[in-house]
């Protein structure tokens, strides 16, 4: 078994790891216990992806090379999203504060009726 990717924390190795096992690369990910033992502060290098066949070395290094220029948010989904009409967040929060007021002008209404 060899390394192919040392990844920022036990939740990226993961992910790299499904991918690779996706396109049928066998890998597994190693330092998960590790990670646990010491919390967030242990140093970055717990969290790895091992290889079992060295034979598909090449093409997961294409494949991991891919996944690491990607963006998590291309610039056109941004725009996208925000001309669908996305409900801003000033206004999802002004909302749930006159839900929030409504239920207790109920509760006290129903409440004093008893």
């Amino acid at each position: 078994m060899k390394t192919i990717y040392r990844a920022a924390d036990i939740l990226e190795a993961h992910i790299v790891c499904g991918m690779l096992n996706a396109e049928g690369i066998e890998a597994e990910v190693a330092g998960f216990y590790q990670q646990g033992a010491v919390g967030q502060l242990a140093p970055q290098d717990f969290a790895r992806v091992m290889l079992i066949d060295e034979r598909d070395e090449e093409r997961a290094e294409r494949l991991i090379a891919d996944y690491e220029q990607r963006d998590p948010d291309p610039p056109g989904q941004r725009e996208q999203s925000s001309e669908e009409g996305a409900p801003d967040v000033e206004e999802s929060s002004r909302l749930a504060w006159w839900l929030v007021i409504a239920a207790l002008v109920v509760l006290v209404v129903s409440w004093g009726m008893s």
